[in-house]
């Protein structure tokens, strides 16, 4: 890979953590074969997570959801030019039915009343 992920805590736990900071790596992708950095500089892009309820502290990040639907909507419009193959196309399947999971979660939830809150479901 030629990225790197650092996680940052505000209070230092990782499941908290409110910013999720993509920088350069070593040029290798895994395989031995190396890549060279995009850039010196860092962190070149973060995600910054909803943090609490969105009804009592507002929309404040984003959710797991959103990404997948960013990186969905990246890998299909590879698969609408030159780049089409059959690894992006299961690629989308897997984000997609990941997404699906996370939805039924939330309707879970509702359905049992807890959602918007921080306490777990059946």
């Amino acid at each position: 890979m030629t990225t790197e992920t650092e996680q940052v805590a505000m209070d230092g736990s990782p499941a908290t953590s409110e910013l999720f900071n993509f920088k350069n790596a070593p040029p290798d992708n895994g395989y031995g074969e190396g890549f060279p950095a995009a850039s010196p500089q860092g962190p070149f892009g973060e995600i910054k997570w909803q943090l609490g309820p969105i009804s009592e502290v507002g929309i404040n990040g984003t959710t797991v959801e959103d990404v997948l639907e960013v990186c969905i909507a990246r890998i299909a419009g590879f698969n609408e030019g030159p780049f089409r193959c059959r690894e992006n196309s299961l690629a989308i399947t897997a984000m997609e039915e990941a997404r699906n999971w996370l939805l039924q979660r939330t309707r879970a939830r509702q359905e049992q009343g807890v959602e918007g809150t921080n306490a777990s479901h059946e």
